[in-house]
């Protein structure tokens, strides 16, 4: 593209120049044919490059000043220097041209300009010194132009220019020890060397400074520079290479005594707004990257600044300017601690940091109007809506949505109060309007909102460097406490410093949610890391820099804060300045800087409730309305406590002037900026927290003031009673401004006590103590916000409240407000917030150090207080609950002095539930108040043991105390030492009695079903006799089925107590025979009666398992069991003896047919079908766990016939549940028998004819029969695995074979499983019968004959008749398609672990393993199950095939070795030939896709070749008849045909003399034509087995004799069925081409049978005969050696039968003759030709022009030829 783009350039250059320039066409046309010479180059640039000469007509053509010559010369140049070709030695040429050139139009000079980038890019060595020097004085010069394009664009190119020569710098400076100096250039210290890229760097920057300054230049050659211009450049490389003036002294050294200067001067100076916004963007990049070395010129800098910034000293813009620098410098940290420890930290230093301070803070306070600053901060409105509006809350409205402003954009000419960041900033700031040549137009607030923009930046970067390094000193992963405050209402102040992530609703998690448990000694606080601290830390001098930082400048900082908290501000800015505010005081607390932390937080806490807003909610009066519904109305909602939600009325009313102020967002976000500060330096707070606590309790009371007022109805869940649709639109329009940011609070409050899990002890003390003090019980409190505040006199009561508690002067607001609040439930709410997140630590050893008796005392007093209200003693009793709940879920085995916890823990319940009630007014509310602190200690009582009673150690008397106080004394019952007859227990109901309260008594009931479920083994002994009395009593009544079913459970475990209590159990108990002797035994006082006990409570469960409700009778009999199952193995034989005796065979001795039998409903048989089941489970698990006890009885045998009894009598109920029930526990007792000789042989004989005498039975006749058929048949064949172990050691072939004739039936029975197809899987009954099978044992005579042919059965039982002739209605008759193929598998493996047994082929168990394997081999693509989808096929031959090769492969040698009789291996050899002919053939495989074919047929001729070289030569031996072999052959013959036409005979031999009729009709194309021509091959093979045998020097083998005489007719045959098709079809074909397959097979056949020679045993019978049938046409006449004429066909006779006599005497003895003469001419070689030769004469006749047919014909011909001598 080049060369022809230059060549065009070239011509039209010739063009122009012919009658105007006759040098610059020579020079052209010279160019021209230089460029044509090397057209052939491959890289063109390069040849350019090195022929200075080509530049010539460019160069000429620029120095023209001719217009269209020099655009032509300057295009062309740019791209020789784009594409590098330009001569090195012709550069100064090219810039004197471009020079020449520059003068020229517009278009010329801005391709000069585009040019000069690049050609200082592509030629950097070169444009070095004076040719640097010269490319700059171009773009000079062009940036002289009028014209706007070109100026702006050479400034731009010579811009670029000087930042490409400093990169150039860099790249030099990394192949430093690579290059030389030059030269040398001044610094501070003298000259330095320099190399040539620094050299030049040096030399232009300084020149470029000098232009600047309005002085020449030394280096460059243009005198002229604009100031501004200069000082951008400046600027650029300033900005883009810091580190060379940084690493370079002589670059440092024009910084310090040209750049510098000049600022300082320009600064100072009154200069135009251009300059001066450029002056300061260098003063600005000084100060950021350069302040290392230029420390005085630095400091001098920022005192400029500061003093800018004082009122009326310099002009509006430029103090902005001024601000925009220190924007700048605050949102570095680094840099304002670098400044910092540069001068305000050294000693004697000037401090710089503060006085900037120090200065904004003055600015800050300058103009209040602008600010509008005021007693609250606002929302900045227009002037006149600010005129109509009374108060913030206004505002608000107005604007429709907190924070945002309505009508703020647009306002005109509206003169607004106040910053925002609408109006208030700037678009663009003023230091980067470079394109003004006047100072823009600036709002009189930009300045002072660049001023709180500073304060926040710089509180940010302190917060950045110092909050990551305060990490938790638990060595726990480090947390950064780190906050952001989104800009909008709503938004959170995330402060992660340690706390759990603040769900939605703020809710502490529920007593139930389970707690972490730690020993409290070892709990390793958390306290924020003081980074002063960190002495090893690589950053602690910039650490101590910052505290010093912080330390200095905090006063400044607050003042300033304070300002703009009380300005009107927009809703980013207020965000913004509360997340710095809230940053800088987390910075001081984690710097341990008290100081200032607590001015900060006491700040924020006027902030957030303002003291004019506190004192007109609690000055207003309450008048609240009449409490109807008898809610908790005059108590604090507790929306920021644990109970609360959002949903309260919120704001100030808007009934007009009078109306009292609430809390708007504003104050909502100072509150959780307050809160987000507790959570992160909760830990060092101390008694500050006064400050937070204190600050929350008044904004909850003072947010929810105005429902009070109004007399609405909260209740302690949060949800208002409001019936007044007018008051419900006022709430929500009250809501409407700051609920989301009140939601924000709540979830910052929860958050905030849930960072007090890691305090220290006495923080967490601290902190308890400062809210306990919240809550005033005796009116008397201190408060430490009062100090910071002042007094608030101004306050007065409102009316109602009693002399008593009146505070006047010398009281503080907040005192009086703690009154007014009322009931204290936001208090109440919070200590229990508090105490559930700290449950560790309160359960500590020492209750005094952790605040436990604080706590509990606390509110103990308030719940038992008839002076405090009913709402909140309930609140307080509830509270106490929890915290005592909640304590005893945390006890764990690691909590020191366990005992003494639980004992604390339980009497604080029971001081709450029976509290030390004060003389008060007792009415019907006190009492239900009562009733109801009552009902909740039995609730915690309740949870407790639910939830802690297994680690119970201590405290049984309270609690029970506890239980029992629900009753009168008169009402306490306990047994006493006589029993009551067992009879009398189980009729006689319980007498009912009356307590306190039912709900109370149901209560006390739940802790008694506790008490039994849980901890019955921690009772002392005197409760025992009260416990069974009480579940008896329960257990006896009817009416209430959930208490029976739980009375039930109550059994299990007070037999699990009296077992662990229980000795001696088989002395006395095991004797008894009967119910009264066990009473006998409990009645003595001289002995341990536990035994006795647990054996009647036994007794009791088996009366109750007869029960008419289901349930109760299942839930008695599961139990009974588990008694059994878990304390069973404690009973000696004896004693099971006594219990099997007494209880369990009054269970076993139930008809099952008289269960339900009456009933109407099949549900009610269905659970006496589960009851059943249930008690035959039972039983089972009895028999099989302590069967080894059992076997040590006297009655063993009598145990165990009853138990086989007890299964026959539950399978004649007929139940398929039932049924399989009663196999699973037969197939695990069975298991845990053993050794067989552990029962008897009569024992196991009946376990036998148990098995025997069920089978199909099981199933049949069963109404519904299908759902549950395979399970019952399952479960049967499966218990026969535990029952082989028994039969194994005396098992018999008759035992087997009745076992496989049983699971034989099981797997014909038709049933399948629903949903299932056993096609590609077994069933689970399929599978459970091929395990038994591999389960039998095989080295028993008989056996394995047996096995196989059951598994030839199985095998083919998917194909089978039998399994296809089942019918009928909805029976679901299983495909057995995979357990065929799974039988396959285990059949060859028993075949072949047994190929050497002569039973298996005398039985001829073999023959029918191969013949149940030929099967699907024969069946092949013809086998397709109609649940099988379309577009599914099975292979199911080939693991039968490869199953065969295995079994054929031994099964041969091994008949050889075993001396099988004859008639054995025909039929063996049958079989093999059989599976061949099988393997070779494939019907029906039409729809056979064709990789599918081609992939079976490969796997096919692979399986043939092997199984043929196994039976080859054998298959030739005398053994094998010829009727075999020629099967074999046949097999071969037919799957050797490549096509079917019409009329082709049947059998191979038909009418071989007949001439075909000849037909050109389609040929039907066989699709496994592989395989044809393996079978051709094999016929030849065949055939010439006797000659190969001849050729390798020794006698044929008589087998390959026979195999090739046997199959020689049949390729004869084979042949000649080639030959008489091509002579009947070819005459009627015409020139019409033979079909290519027949062609091929012609060709093919005819080149074997070329090749092919036999040597047949001269004089044999059998060589006669198949001459006569091969060639019945030989003709011998006199004068001829041998003639072969054609004769009249005579019919085929099969081979090896006597031909009939045909002809006379004489023909006959002529015909043997001449076979003689043959056979003596020939000699045995190409015999097949010699007879074939009438075909082949023939098919020369017809074969026409077919060279390549005529060939292999003469071919044949010949070796007939040389065979007869002719």
């Amino acid at each position: 593209m080049t060369a022809q783009f230059l060549q065009n350039e070239l011509n039209n250059l010739v063009q122009e120049a012919k009658r105007k320039n006759s040098d610059l066409r020579h020079a052209t046309e010279k160019s021209l044919q230089e460029l044509k010479s090397i057209a052939h180059v491959p890289d063109i640039s390069a040849e350019l490059s090195n022929r200075p000469g080509f530049l010539s007509p460019f160069l000429i053509a620029c120095g023209t000043r001719n217009a269209k010559f020099s655009t032509i010369g300057v295009v062309c140049l740019q791209r020789l220097i784009i594409t590098k070709a330009l001569a090195k030695s012709r550069l100064r040429e090219v810039l004197e041209a471009f020079r020449e050139a520059a003068t020229l139009g517009v278009e010329i000079q801005l391709k000069i300009l585009q040019v000069l980038p690049p050609l200082l890019q592509n030629y950097p060595d070169e444009l070095q010194g004076s040719l640097l020097s010269e490319a700059l004085l171009v773009c000079a010069i062009l940036q002289g132009s009028k014209m706007g394009v070109v100026n702006n664009t050479a400034a731009a190119t010579l811009s670029q220019i000087v930042i490409s020569i400093f990169d150039k710098v860099v790249t030099e400076d990394e192949r430093a020890t690579e290059i030389a100096t030059i030269g040398e250039a001044a610094a501070d210290s003298g000259n330095v060397p320099v190399r040539p890229a620094a050299l030049d760097a040096y030399r232009v920057f300084h020149d470029l400074c000098l232009l600047t300054e309005g002085h020449r230049p030394v280096f460059l050659k243009f005198n002229t520079l604009p100031q501004p211009f200069g000082l951008e450049i400046i600027e650029s490389v300033l900005t883009n290479h810091p580190e060379i003036f940084l690493s370079h002294p002589e670059q440092a050294h024009i910084l310090r005594t040209r750049v510098a200067p000049l600022v300082i001067r320009s600064i100072s100076e009154k200069l135009n707004f251009p300059t001066t916004v450029r002056i300061t963007r260098v003063l600005y990049i000084l100060l950021r990257r350069h302040l290392s070395i230029l420390s005085t010129e630095c400091e001098v800098l920022l005192g400029l600044l500061t003093h800018m910034l004082e009122p009326d000293a310099f002009q509006p813009w430029k103090r902005a300017l001024c601000m925009e620098v220190f924007r700048g410098i605050c949102t570095e940290p680094a840099l304002i601690r670098k400044i910092f420890a540069e001068y305000d930290a050294k000693e004697g230093g000037k401090p710089i940091v503060r006085e900037l301070l120090g200065a904004m803070t003055r600015l800050a306070h300058e103009k209040p109007n602008i600010i509008g600053l005021g007693t609250q901060s606002s929302v900045p409105l227009g002037q006149q809506q600010a005129k109509d509006a009374s108060s913030e809350q206004a505002a608000l409205e107005a604007g429709g949505v907190a924070g945002i402003i309505g009508g703020a954009v647009g306002l005109g000419d509206v003169t607004i109060t106040g910053l925002s960041s609408q109006w208030s900033m700037v678009r663009v700031p003023c230091i980067d309007q470079l394109d003004k040549s006047e100072p823009p137009a600036m709002p009189d607030s930009y300045i002072y909102c660049l001023t709180l923009t500073c304060i926040n930046s710089f509180s940010d970067g302190l917060a950045r460097f110092i909050l990551p390094l305060a990490t938790s000193s638990s060595g726990r992963r480090a947390r950064h406490l780190s906050m952001s405050v989104v800009g909008r209402a709503g938004s959170d102040l995330d402060l992660p410093s340690g706390g759990r992530p603040v769900t939605p609703d703020a809710r502490t998690p529920s007593p139930q949610t389970p707690s972490v448990k730690r020993k409290p000694t070892l709990r390793i606080p958390r306290v924020p890391t003081n980074p002063l601290s960190l002495e090893s830390h690589p950053s602690y001098e910039e650490i101590v820099i910052a505290s010093n930082l912080v330390n200095a400048c905090w006063p400044a900082v607050l003042a300033a804060c304070s300002t703009f908290l009380y300005a009107t501000l927009d809703n980013d800015l207020y965000h913004s300045l509360v997340r710095s505010f809230q940053k800088f005081t987390q910075v001081a607390g984690v710097l341990r800087l008290a100081t200032p932390r607590d001015a900060f937080l006491t700040t924020l806490g006027k902030a957030a409730v303002p003291s004019n807003v506190l004192s007109a909610n609690i000055s207003s009066p309450m008048t609240p309305a009449p409490n109807t519904d008898g809610l908790f109305t005059n108590a604090a909602r507790g929306l920021l406590g644990v109970e609360g939600t959002t949903g309260g009325a919120v704001g100030s009313s808007s009934g007009g002037s009078g109306a009292t102020p609430s809390l708007d967002s504003r104050n909502l976000l100072c509150l959780r900026a307050l809160l987000n500060l507790g959570i992160a330096l909760g830990s060092t707070l101390e008694t500050s927290w006064t400050i937070v606590l204190e600050t929350l309790q008044q904004a909850d009371y003072v947010l929810f003031a105005v429902a009070r007022r109004t007399g609405r109805q909260i209740s302690l869940s949060g949800s208002n009673v409001r019936s007044d649709s007018t008051k419900s639109t006022e709430q929500n329009s009250l809501m409407a401004n700051i609920g989301t940011e009140l939601a924000a609070v709540e979830a910052a409050s929860a958050k905030m006590f849930e960072s007090t899990r890691d305090f220290p002890d006495e923080a967490f003390v601290a902190m308890l103590s400062a809210l306990c003090q919240l809550l005033d019980i005796d009116g008397e409190k201190p408060n430490s916000r009062v100090s910071m505040d002042g007094p608030r006199n101004s306050l007065s009561l409102p009316p109602g409240t009693s002399p008593a508690s009146k505070r006047m002067a010398s009281v503080s607001s907040l005192s009086m407000a703690s009154q007014i609040i009322g009931d204290n439930a936001f208090t109440l709410a919070k200590m229990g917030e508090l105490a559930q997140i700290n449950m560790i630590r309160l359960i500590g050893p020492n209750p005094d150090a952790s605040g436990w008796n604080l706590l509990i005392n606390h509110l103990v007093r308030v719940s038992g207080s008839r002076d405090m209200g009913n709402n909140i003693r309930v609140k307080a009793a509830e509270v106490l609950n929890e915290i005592v709940v909640s304590a005893a879920k945390s006890i764990n085995t690691e909590t020191e002095n366990i005992g003494e916890v639980q004992r604390r823990l339980l009497t604080a319940l029971k001081q709450g539930v029976e509290p030390e009630l004060k003389a008060g007014v007792v009415d019907s509310a006190t009492r239900t108040t009562e009733l109801e602190i009552h009902r909740a200690g039995l609730e915690a009582l309740n949870a407790i043991l639910e939830y802690a009673g297994q680690s119970l150690i201590a405290g049984w008397e309270t609690i029970f105390d506890i239980i029992t106080s629900v009753f009168d004394s008169s009402m306490v019952w306990r047994r006493d030492s006589t029993l009551t007859p067992s009879v009398e227990l189980v009729t006689t109901e319980a007498t009912p009695k009356s307590g306190k309260s039912i709900k109370l008594i149901k209560s006390s009931f739940s802790s008694l079903e506790l008490i039994c479920s849980d901890f019955l083994a921690s009772l002392p002994t005197s409760c025992i006799l009260v416990l069974i009395d009480a579940l008896f009593a329960f257990c006896s009544q009817k009416d209430d089925l959930n208490i029976s079913l739980t009375t039930i459970t109550f059994f299990w475990n007070v037999s699990d107590f009296l077992q662990t209590r229980g000795d001696d159990t088989d002395k006395l108990t095991a004797k008894a025979e009967s119910e009264q002797q066990l009473l006998d035994i409990v009645q003595r006082t001289d002995v341990d009666s536990h035994s006795a006990l647990w054996m009647l409570l036994l007794l009791r469960l088996t009366g109750v398992s007869r029960d008419y409700r289901a349930e109760v009778r299942n839930g008695s009999i599961q139990t009974l069991f588990r008694i059994f199952d878990t304390y069973g193995h404690q009973l000696g034989p004896q004693g099971w003896t006594s219990c099997l005796k007494i209880v369990v065979f009054k269970m076993m001795n139930i008809n099952p047919k008289d269960l339900a039998m009456d009933s109407d409903t099949e549900a009610d048989r269905k659970n006496w079908d589960e009851t059943i089941k249930l008690i035959l489970g039972g039983i089972g698990t009895l028999y099989s766990n302590y069967f080894e006890v059992f076997t040590q009885q006297e009655s063993f045998s009598h145990t165990w016939s009853v138990f086989i009894k007890y299964l026959n009598n539950l399978l004649t109920r007929r139940s398929f549940g039932v049924s399989t029930t009663v196999f699973h526990v037969l197939s695990r007792v069975l298991a845990r028998v053993g050794h067989p000789e552990n029962l008897s042989q009569e024992s196991r004989d009946e376990v036998w004819q148990l098995w025997l005498n069920q089978g199909v039975k099981l199933v049949q006749g069963i109404p519904n029969s299908g759902n549950g058929v395979q399970e019952t048949l399952e479960a049967y064949t499966h218990s026969y695995k535990t029952l082989y172990r028994l039969l194994e050691p005396t098992l018999t072939a008759e035992i087997v074979e009745k076992t496989l004739q049983i699971l034989k039936d099981c797997l014909l029975y038709p049933d399948a499983p629903p949903y299932f197809q056993d096609i590609d899987m077994v069933t689970p009954l399929q599978s459970s019968i091929l395990e038994l099978i591999k389960l039998i044992r095989t080295d028993i005579p008989g056996v394995p004959s047996l096995i196989l042919q059951y598994l030839a059965e199985f095998g083919t039982i998917a194909f089978s008749s039998e399994r296809l002739a089942i019918t009928g209605k909805g029976v679901r008759v299983p495909t057995c398609i995979a357990m065929s193929i799974q039988s396959t598998t285990h059949l060859e493996t028993i075949a072949l672990n047994h190929i050497s047994d002569t039973e298996l082929y005398i039985s001829g168990s073999l023959s029918t393993a191969l013949n149940a394997l030929f099967i699907p081999i024969n069946l092949k693509y013809d086998f397709r199950p109609p649940s099988l989808s379309k577009n599914k096929r099975l292979n199911l031959w080939t693991h039968p095939t490869k199953s065969v090769l295995a079994i054929v492969k031994k099964a041969l040698p091994a008949m050889d070795d075993l001396n099988i009789p004859a008639e054995i291996q025909k039929s063996v050899w049958a079989s093999i030939v059989s599976i061949l002919g099988s393997i070779l053939a494939a019907r029906n495989n039409s729809d056979i896709n064709e990789e599918t074919l081609r992939k079976d047929e490969a796997l096919d001729i692979s399986a043939f070749h092997e199984i043929r070289s196994l039976i080859i030569p054998s298959l030739g031996r005398p053994a094998v008849p010829d009727e075999t072999i020629q099967n074999y052959v046949s097999a071969v013959f037919w799957c050797s045909l490549l096509y079917r036409v019409p009329g082709m005979p049947i059998s191979p031999f038909s009418s071989i003399g007949e001439k075909d009729k000849g037909s050109t009709d389609e040929l039907l194309l066989e699709r496994r034509k592989n395989i044809a021509y393996v079978c051709i091959d094999e016929l030849f093979s065949l055939s010439s087995l006797s000659l190969s045998s001849a050729q390798s020097k020794s006698a044929p083998a008589p087998e390959l004799q026979r195999l090739s005489k046997l199959s020689a007719p049949y390729l004869i045959r084979r042949v000649s069925l080639v030959l008489s098709r091509y002579i009947a079809d070819q005459p009627l074909r015409g020139r019409m081409p033979q079909p290519a397959t027949q062609r091929k097979e012609m060709l093919y056949i005819l080149e074997k049978t070329v090749r092919l020679e036999q040597d047949t045993e001269r004089g044999s019978c059998k060589l006669y005969h198949t001459l006569r049938l091969l060639f019945p046409f030989l003709e011998f006449r006199k004068g001829c050696e041998c003639e072969l004429t054609l004769g009249v066909a005579t019919e085929s006779r099969a081979l090896g039968i006597e031909d009939e006599d045909e002809g006379t005497k004489g023909e006959r003895e002529e015909r043997d003759k001449a076979m003689e003469t043959l056979e003596a001419a020939t000699g045995g070689r190409k015999r097949h030709l010699v007879m074939l030769f009438p075909l082949i004469s023939e098919t020369v006749k017809v074969a026409g022009g077919d060279k390549e047919l005529l060939g292999l014909l003469a071919k044949a011909l010949g070796e007939v030829g040389g065979v007869l001598g002719v």
